[in-house]
């Protein structure tokens, strides 16, 4: 009877060792599991934490910031500008009606987290600048040019954006109108 008891007590002993280890396995996992989380959490909140311009790399999407904050410059953007910068982006770009309309609502978006393009010029174009031919940079400022003058003529911070998007892309080359 006392081995039978001391084997029942062995087995009870060994049963709580395996289910103890088995349970501190299982939290070492949670634990593993938690700090991996946190790392990817940190890593993604800090892609979060940047702005829609801070991770370009689409030239159209670059390009299409510019455009929208050149007409955002005159107050609202009005229904003739908007059709205006759809048709424009749709031809430069060579993207069909609803892919300009997908990038002029995210410039719309990406303005309005910045709220004036003009100051980060140069980061916004770095897509352009990297992938783009200078036949492509060329369009780009004339499209630039033509939505500052929809709703009349270019204003200084017009010229301003312009000017500086010109010397992003094209160096100091004079502009068609100054040569």
């Amino acid at each position: 009877m006392h081995v039978l008891l001391a084997l029942l007590g062995a087995a009870a002993a060994a049963f709580w060792a395996f289910t103890y280890f088995v349970r501190a396995a299982d939290e070492g996992r949670e634990a593993v599991r938690d700090a991996k989380g946190l790392i990817r959490r940190g890593k993604w909140d800090r892609r979060i934490d940047q702005r829609l311009v801070e991770n370009l790399s689409d030239p159209r999407e670059a390009g299409a910031v510019l455009v929208y904050q050149i007409a955002a410059y005159d107050g609202s953007v009005t229904d003739r500008q908007h059709a205006r910068m759809i048709e424009g982006m749709a031809d430069t770009f060579s993207a069909d009606r609803d892919t300009a309309e997908g990038l002029y609502a995210f410039a719309r978006m990406a303005v309005g987290e910045i709220n004036d393009a003009g100051n980060i010029t140069r980061k916004i174009l770095r897509p352009v600048v990297e992938i783009c031919t200078p036949a492509e940079k060329a369009a780009l400022i004339r499209l630039l040019e033509a939505t500052a003058e929809i709703e009349g003529p270019p204003t200084d911070i017009q010229r301003r954006l312009i000017g500086e998007a010109r010397r992003a892309l094209l160096g100091d080359q004079p502009s068609a109108e100054r040569r």
